[in-house]
């Protein structure tokens, strides 16, 4: 979300009010040194919700983070979300390094468009730190549906995802060649069920490294329709 003046910011909250709840922070968990994961507890059950939403947090007066919501429960009112301080000095990881349990804070409630397929026989979702959560979301409805869950993220440390239950493939930071050769593997060992259109991949994280990836995959004969992008930050652009 970008960077905007205070004054719109305040008449969002007042004009959207019923899309905000007063969350409190009842769980703090490192992760890694870079990853935490927070649980917020709140009334839940007027809220939709479906794996890969976004809820908004106001980081500050001028701009709205969006996060991933995961282990959605609305019967017990809570939700988590893994939050990436991939630097101390902007204004997200800032923001969230200050949180402390028992804090109130106004959250913007889950929205966005679907982006889960249920019916696929296989889910594939690929990603950066910033795709942890919506890939949590996924596994969690694919456990639910019988279906199959993977997953290829590059991270610095692989450790994260045996913490969190995402195994899968992993390659270090900045290697596209490492991702390509990864789905290059899976791509020869699921020819069938590529072909049939049964293998839904969710492309998340990084706009560039996605839009290579997708491209990559439609030229080894993935349908377009079975590839689902959503770009959550862009090099040198800010509040994407």
């Amino acid at each position: 979300m970008p960077s905007l003046p205070k004054w719109i910011n305040d008449t969002v909250e007042n004009v959207w009010s019923s899309k905000f709840k007063e969350c409190t922070v009842s769980h703090i968990e490192k992760i890694t040194d870079d990853l935490c994961r927070i649980r917020f507890e709140t009334d839940l059950q007027d809220v939709s919700y479906e794996p890969a939403y976004a809820i908004g947090i106001r980081i500050n007066d001028r701009d709205f983070r969006n996060y991933s919501p995961f282990s959605f429960n609305r019967e017990a009112g809570t939700f988590d979300v893994l939050f990436h301080l991939h630097d101390a000095s902007s204004a997200g990881s800032h923001f969230i390094a200050q949180v402390a349990k028992g804090d109130s804070i106004k959250v913007l409630m889950p929205r966005g468009k679907q982006f889960f397929v249920p019916d696929a026989k296989i889910h594939f979702s690929v990603g950066d730190e910033t795709s942890l959560g919506s890939s949590l979301s996924i596994k969690e409805a694919v456990e639910e549906s019988g279906s199959l869950f993977i997953c290829l993220h590059e991270l610095e440390e692989a450790s994260a995802l045996e913490r969190l239950n995402l195994y899968g493939y992993h390659c270090p930071k900045n290697n596209t060649m490492r991702m390509i050769e990864a789905l290059n593997d899976f791509l020869q060992e699921e020819k069938e069920t590529i072909y049939d259109n049964e293998v839904i991949f969710y492309l998340t994280g990084n706009g560039e490294r996605m839009s290579l990836i997708r491209k990559f995959l439609k030229a080894r004969g993935v349908s377009p329709k079975c590839i689902k992008s959503q770009a959550y930050w862009i090099e040198g652009k800010k509040g994407l």
